[in-house]
Formats: C-alpha cells, structure tokens, sequence
C-alpha cells in the first residue's frame, strides 16, 4: 500500500530546489544536434513541405466542398477535378515528406547521442582516483545509463516532434488567417490561457523530473552496493536490514515517480478541456457565419478541421514540453558530470617522460584527501634508480596513499613528487603511467583472453613479450588452461583462483618493461606456496628496476635493499631488514607482534 507520501502534490513538488537555466541545458543540448548541420538542414526542410501539405489538406477539402454544393444539378465535374488532384499530390508529399524527417532528423539525433555518450565516457575514464571514492557507483552508473536514455529520448524523438509540432502550427495558423481571418482571430482566443498553463506546469515537471532522476540514481547506488556486498551481508545475517533500508530509498524513488506521474497526469486533461471549449467556439462562430451568408460551408469544414489541426499542435507541444523536462532533467545530471574538473590532469605545458631512470623524490609531501584530517606530514624521501623500497607500517599509517602520490593517481597538497628530477605535474600522464607498472592488492580482470589481459599493461605488446611477461611472473598454469594464452576469462577474472589472477596482475605490470613497479599488498590475498612463487618470479621482475613495495608480511621484504617505516603519516625509521631489527624500534615492534618473537 502507498505511504502518505505517495499523493504528492504539485505545491509540494514546486518548493523544491530551482534547477538550472532552462535556456544553458536546452542550448547545450541542441549544440550537439547543430554540429551535425546536413541531416538537420534536411529534416527541416522536410518538415516544411509535410507541415505545408498537411495544413493545406483542409483548404483543399472545404474547396471541394463547396465546387460539388455549387453543381447540385449534376453538372460538369470538371471544376473538381483539379482540387481533387491536388488534394492527392498534397497527400502523397505529406507521407513521403514524414518518413524523410523521420529519418533524417533521426538520423543527426542518433549523431548527436553518439557524440555525447563519447565526451562522458571520455570524461569518466580521465576523472581523477578521487572523484570516485568521493560518489556513490550507483549513481554514476544512473547518470551513464539512466539520465543518457532521457537525453535519447529528447535527441532522436523529442526534438523532431517539438519542430514538427511548431512548424504544424505555423503553417496551420496562415491557412487558417487565409480562409477565414475572423475564424482564426476566435480561435487564438485560448492561446495565451494555454501558453500560462504550459508555463506553469513545464516549471513544476522540471523539479519532477529531476528530483525522480536523483531517486533513481539513490536507488541504483544502494543496489550497487548490497550486490557488490552480498556475501558479507550473508555472512552478518544483515539481508533483513539491509532490505528495510532499500525498501525505505525505493519508497523515496516510488514518491518521485508518482510525483512525476501528478504532473503530467493533471496536464494533458487541462489542455484538452481548453481546447474542446475553443473548438466548440470555431463550431458555433461558424455555423452562425455559415447560417447568414458570411461564409460558406467548405468554410466551415475546413475550419473544424484546422482548429482540430490547431489545438492537436498546441496540446502536443505542450504536453512534449513537460516530456522536454525530463530530458532537460536527464541533461542537467550529465552535464554536471561532464563540466567536472579533474584534480590530477596534465597542465598546459607539460612535456613527456623521456629516458625515464626511475629515481623518485618526495619533498616535503603533504596530502588531504578531499575531506578528512592530513594523511601525510611533510614526508622526505629518496629512492634511488632501481633501488627496492618497501614500506610498511600499521593500517592507516599512509603507505598506500605514498604510492599512490608516487604514480600520480593523486597530487600533494603540499610540497612534491619528483621523478629523475622533474616534478610529476609537469610531465604528461599518458607518458608518466606507462613508465609504471602496478600490481594492487585486489587484481582486477577484464572479460577477454588471457593474452589480453596481460596486454592491458602495454596494447603494442607483441606475442613473445605477452609470453615473457607470464614467465617471468611465474605464471606456468597458463600452459595448463584450455586454450592457454587464448583462453577467456569471465568478468574480473571469476573462473580463475586468486593466486592465478594475481600471477597475471604481475605479468601485465610488466609487459610493458616500466621502469618503475609499484606493488600495493600484492601477495597479501595468496597462500604461501602461491607466494613463494610470485617470490621467486620477483628476482627476476625487480632486477634493474625502482621498486616500491607495500606488505605487512614482513617476510616478504627481506630481500629490499631499504625499508621504510611509516606512523601516522610519518617516516619514524628507514634502513635493511637486519639494521633495523637491531635498532629495536618501530620495525622490530611490528616484526615481534607479527612473528611473537
């Protein structure tokens, strides 16, 4: 049964927060439709030759009419023949001038939606590490797929009927001011009452519409999570909870949606009593016209059918206004998305890494994340060109966010990042990424063959480096799979254990020869013996490279030439496995809990 809050009320719907300019959204929109000029410059003209035919239909019709009253006596026939011919030529164009503007109009929409799906996506995968741990998946995936589908609506159907209704009633309107001026005069009566009430309820259908988008998006973000969560939710008996705490957003999105439903419900209805009271007024102006001598009959007829022709355009625009809010809705979402501004993006004169050595540099490195205390306190820190660095220290310390900074998924908010001496932020990204290799504690696999996954980390790679990247990343089960390198893999890698997903998260970090290879707790989520096999191929993957290693095994970390140790984002200690444990301090305390030494 609906809550309370299921009759919502357009007074209620009208309070709501003002969305942005009509005029931006809609300009924006037709901008995209606009850079496609020649199907455009087409469909209009089509839709002046069927708006012209089908508004001369009725003229032609009442003329007819009244040559066949005049030659009630059986005369010649002749007079109707030419009329009659007409009327079939204005028929025949009509139809052949609709199926052009369909197409062709369909046709720029299609060009335009296919432009815009490209700029967000383009946007999407260029939007800093930030961005999406600051938004809710859900909700991003409403805008991508939701919000772009009203936007669809808007540029392969919407805007064509919105032209065709407008020129309908422009070529109606001077039919109808040739036949009969004072008729039309009495029609127009109406138009100013129906232009305020679509005026009305286009503002209240905007706040609608919106509002049942961001419901939408609230509750395509709460699925996202429970399905992304639904085995700890099963473990932790939570299915209940977390069913009433879906059951309350999907009662919040049911209430946007009935709101939606109040507006447009309420609308057309308005418009058609306008417009039956307008046609009853044509009717009986007519008829008294008719009774006098005024006009004629064919007159009268083909006045009926021009203010049935007339309040069909206006209810139609009218009621494709409210239908435009919701695509102006859909546009306002995504263009939000599109206008925003990544925190990590090249700047103007930024030049590419070249002849990368891999010697890094934190100076007095300071970072914030986007809301929260300060992570990391003014760290100093040279690595040297192939030099292997491992960092640890207890959770929360600041070891991911340090290689993160390192790999520029994130700038410093105070101090810099130097790689052989030159700020990050001044090299491009394209050629700062592929000079890294990175392999994260969750390895993350597309849908495709194994082959193509492991070139994921380098799409010029060839065969033989495909092959040497898995080999020296110890990845031999590969030649144990149905096809091998061939062999496809379901989405995030479902069909294969973690140890093998693991072992080719490796070989795709180096298949492309980076110099520098980040590993964020790479062997944290792998049994021991399938960690002594990334061990082992780790020889031979780290020699001649910078490597930045994060673990809280710290067996894992005998072998690296130096060991940072990192406290509530401070460097406390650095030095080998032995020093340090002989130095009994921050080291040796976490060796000891960890080991009950």
């Amino acid at each position: 049964m609906a809550g309370p809050n299921a009759s919502a009320s357009l007074r209620s719907i009208a309070k709501d927060e003002k969305p942005q300019s009509t005029r931006a959204v809609t300009s924006r929109l037709l901008r995209y439709l606009l850079a496609h000029r020649k199907p455009v410059a087409q469909g209009i003209a089509w839709l002046v030759a069927s708006s012209t035919a089908v508004a001369a239909t009725p003229a032609l019709i009442g003329k007819l009419i009244d040559i066949a009253l005049a030659n009630t006596d059986g005369g010649s026939t002749r007079a109707l023949t030419a009329p009659a011919l007409v009327l079939v030529g204005a028929t025949l164009l009509g139809w052949y001038a609709q199926r052009m503007q369909i197409l062709t109009l369909g046709t720029a929409g299609q060009l335009a939606l296919y432009q815009v799906r490209a700029e967000v996506f383009a946007k999407v995968v260029d939007l800093d590490v930030g961005y999406f741990e600051s938004v809710e998946s859900g909700d991003l995936m409403s805008r991508l797929i939701n919000d772009i589908e009203q936007i669809n609506s808007f540029l392969a159907q919407g805007f064509r009927r919105l032209l065709s209704s407008a020129f309908s009633l422009t070529a109606t309107l001077v039919f109808m001011l040739v036949v009969e001026w004072r008729l039309a005069a009495a029609t127009l009566l109406v138009v100013p009452v129906m232009l305020g009430v679509t005026r009305l309820f286009g503002m209240i259908a905007r706040r609608a519409f919106r509002k049942r988008q961001e419901a939408i998006g609230d509750v395509s973000a709460t699925l996202a999570e429970e399905l992304g969560g639904i085995k700890v939710a099963q473990a932790f008996d939570r299915t209940d909870r977390n069913r009433d705490a879906f059951a309350s957003r999907n009662a919040v999105n049911r209430d946007a949606n009935i709101g939606a439903a109040v507006v447009s419900s309420a609308f057309s209805p308005v418009l058609a009593v306008i417009s039956t009271a307008a046609s009853a007024l044509v009717a009986a102006l007519g008829g008294w016209g008719a009774a006098r001598g005024l006009i004629t009959i064919g007159v009268v007829v083909a006045f009926l059918n021009y203010a049935r022709q007339f309040f069909n355009a206006v209810t139609q625009l009218s009621s494709l206004y409210s239908e435009t809010q919701s695509a102006l809705a859909g546009g306002e979402r995504v263009f939000q998305l599109i206008d925003t501004v990544s925190e990590v993006a090249d700047l103007p004169d930024a030049v590419p890494a070249t002849a990368v050595q891999g010697r890094i540099e934190f100076s007095g490195v300071r970072f914030v994340y986007r809301t929260g205390p300060e992570i990391l306190h003014g760290i100093d820190l040279t690595i040297s060109a192939g030099e292997t660095i491992a960092i640890v220290g207890p959770t929360g310390a600041g070891k991911t966010t340090l290689i993160n900074l390192a790999a520029r998924l994130y700038d410093p908010t105070g101090g810099c990042v130097l790689l052989d001496g030159r700020d990050l932020r001044t090299l491009t990204l394209d050629s700062l990424r592929g000079s890294f290799g990175i392999v994260l504690q969750e390895p993350f696999l597309f849908s495709g063959t194994v082959a193509q996954n492991i070139r994921y980390g380098s799409l010029t790679a060839t065969d033989e480096q495909v092959r040497r990247a898995a080999e020296l990343a110890g990845a031999a089960f590969i030649h144990e799979l149905p096809d091998g390198f061939e062999t496809a893999i379901s989405e995030r890698g479902a069909t294969l254990s973690t140890g093998q997903r693991q072992l080719l998260a490796f070989a795709r970090a180096i298949v492309g020869d980076p110099a520098v290879l980040i590993l964020d707790e790479a062997t944290s989520s792998v049994d021991t013996r399938t960690e002594l096999l990334i061990q082992k191929g780790l020889r031979n993957i780290l020699e001649g490279r910078t490597a930045l290693i994060i673990a809280h095994r710290l067996s894992t970390v005998r072998d690296a030439h130096r060991i940072v140790v990192l406290e509530d984002g401070r460097i406390v200690e650095q030095g080998t496995y032995g020093s340090l444990l002989a130095a009994h301090g921050a080291f040796s305390a976490l060796h000891d809990a960890q080991f009950g030494d």
